[in-house]
């Protein structure tokens, strides 16, 4: 019997040989096809990362501990797409995301991915990370469909600052990918299906609720969205997110939120952050820290982070400064009504994003006449949900395939 060690170094021998020799079985789809479409100038460089089998896609959720059933059916590509979009301060910039074609001419429709918190540049989607990149390029990619899942600002090619929960740029990284996904659904595809999925964990929960609320109300690509799904999303920061990073003392989420908006409206953060770290949270999280360097030099307590001004205002329910609490509030993204049948997946035992996000999301989403569904995934805290709740949502998707937008 082959030990889990074992199974790790044949994942890994695997992985080797799609990546150096981009697969070897005969298939109706070459992996070169992709790089001959005609992008009309939305992609600036394509790589191609290799072919992966069903045998790999089956090992990886082997390794990863899954014993729920997947439908891996399908041998499928990777590549690194780098394409312009909106940059946060104007213009346009470059970034990077990971895509995964099916090895097949009978495509499903498109997955778009959006992923969760990431400060460490060298650890994006697009690299491909082991386990999320990999994950659900095996889980969307090798069930037929195409797999998009953008980096972000600030992370894979981009070497700006991750505008953290800025949805305007982050909505035009996703649909600017989608597009691009459009265009190989169209030249790959035999007849395919123009269906799109989105799903997303963490932030990349927020930014799923985010891009459906865009796609909505003004869809600039050719695809229709049949379905959303949000795993442990934070939809709510100023009524929800902030007061329990304060109650239950958690620096981390808050000091990223700090320096993010600070970067991208201009603002310093004088009166809001106590010195050294309002010179400094800037700089560390520019994407070239871990998480490991952050938990080593940001403080251990939120009232070590925030001044005394600060933390009275707070107390006294004085919104100062208002720049930063506009920019919380702008960050919501549980006002509006889904079309489309949107699930909000949870862990009842989260303590980075708690369950009241997902629960007062729906109420409200619901109240509003929206069509949303609350999903309790488990007692699982938030690195743990992914996992389990990755197969259902494949196979809710697989359900949805046809139906009425």
């Amino acid at each position: 019997m082959l030990t889990l060690a074992t199974c790790r170094l044949v994942l890994a021998g695997l992985i080797v040989l799609a990546l150096s020799s981009g697969g070897c079985a005969p298939d109706q789809l070459d992996i070169r096809a992709v790089g001959r479409l005609d992008y009309r100038g939305r992609v600036e460089r394509i790589e191609t990362l290799g072919r992966y089998s069903r045998l790999e896609s089956s090992l990886l959720f082997h390794l990863a501990g899954n014993r729920s059933q997947v439908s891996t059916e399908n041998d499928y590509f990777l590549y690194r797409v780098t394409y312009p979009t909106a940059g946060v301060h104007g213009g346009v910039t470059n970034v990077s995301g990971l895509v995964a074609v099916p090895a097949v001419r009978t495509i499903k429709g498109v997955v778009s991915w959006q992923h969760g918190t990431n400060t460490y540049r060298p650890n994006s989607i697009s690299k491909p990370s082991l386990p999320e990149g990999l994950g659900v390029a095996a889980l969307f990619g090798g069930d037929g469909y195409i797999m998009v899942a953008p980096d972000y600002i600030g992370l894979g090619v981009s070497m700006e600052m991750h505008p953290y929960y800025y949805w305007p740029v982050i909505i035009s990284t996703v649909t600017d990918l989608l597009s691009i996904a459009e265009i190989m659904l169209n030249g790959m595809g035999e007849d395919p299906d123009r269906d799109l999925y989105l799903a997303g964990f963490s932030e990349g929960g927020g930014a799923t609720a985010a891009v459906q609320r865009f796609l909505e109300e003004k869809n600039p690509t050719g695809l229709r969205l049949r379905g959303a799904a949000t795993i442990a999303g934070a939809f709510n920061l100023r009524e929800i997110s902030l007061p329990h990073a304060i109650e239950s003392d958690r620096p981390f989420h808050v000091a990223f939120f700090l320096a993010a908006f600070s970067y991208v409206y201009g603002e310093p953060l004088d009166g809001l952050v106590q010195s050294p770290y309002k010179d400094k949270l800037v700089s560390w999280f520019d994407g070239t820290h871990d998480q490991e360097f952050l938990q080593r030099h940001l403080p251990q307590h939120v009232n070590q982070l925030f001044t005394e001004e600060f933390m009275r205002d707070y107390e006294a329910g004085i919104e100062k400064p208002k720049w930063f609490y506009d920019a919380i509030r702008q960050a919501a993204t549980y006002d509006y009504a889904p079309h489309a049948p949107l699930r909000l997946h949870f862990g009842n035992r989260d303590s980075i994003v708690v369950p009241e996000e997902s629960r007062a999301a729906f109420a409200h989403m619901g109240q509003l006449g929206g069509n949303v569904e609350l999903v309790d995934v488990g007692p699982y805290d938030h690195d743990e949900i992914v996992l389990p709740s990755l197969p259902p949502i494949q196979r809710w998707f697989d359900s949805l395939e046809g139906s009425q937008p």
